[in-house]
């Protein structure tokens, strides 16, 4: 998620997801009373740029990067969509697998619990451990997957 870093009288500094920082005109901003620390989405179009600010909390939780990826916050994703909402195979949509969502609802409760409870150990050594231990965010492949 973009990010307004500083505001003058003519230009606005953005601070983007891969670390780079975009110097934008203050005409391109799309809506009212811009203000520093305020999360953006930053288009280009040609050689103009396009600043809207973000809708939604939601985008602070979950996106889809240009390759089709998708980041998830891993303690909202972890403890929320894993621990408390696995048994329903909240998890396993938040990744996009909805077929195996739907089979996790209706056999999950065959397994006694256990398919839950591996779910969930597996991704709380993937969210806690080195694979994602120093970042914010999981990141799910096109088909599911871990991506590290």
């Amino acid at each position: 998620m973009a990010e307004i870093l500083k505001i003058n009288e003519k230009e606005v500094k953005i601070g983007t997801d891969d670390g780079k920082v975009v110097t934008v005109p203050l005409s391109s901003v799309n809506y009212d009373n811009p203000r520093e620390g305020d999360k953006v989405k930053v288009y280009k179009d040609g050689k103009d740029f396009i600043v809207t600010q973000s809708s939604s909390s939601f985008d602070d939780v979950y996106s889809t990067d240009a390759k089709g990826n998708k980041k998830i916050n891993k303690h909202v994703f972890v403890w929320v969509g894993t621990f408390l909402l696995g048994n329903i195979g909240l998890d396993r949509f938040m990744r996009g697998q909805i077929g195996i969502g739907v089979c996790k609802i209706l056999f999950g409760w065959l397994t006694l619990g256990i398919w839950y409870l591996v779910d969930w150990l597996i991704a709380l050594s993937k969210a806690y451990g080195s694979a994602y231990g120093n970042v914010e965010d999981i990141t799910f492949d096109k088909e599911g997957n871990y991506t590290r």
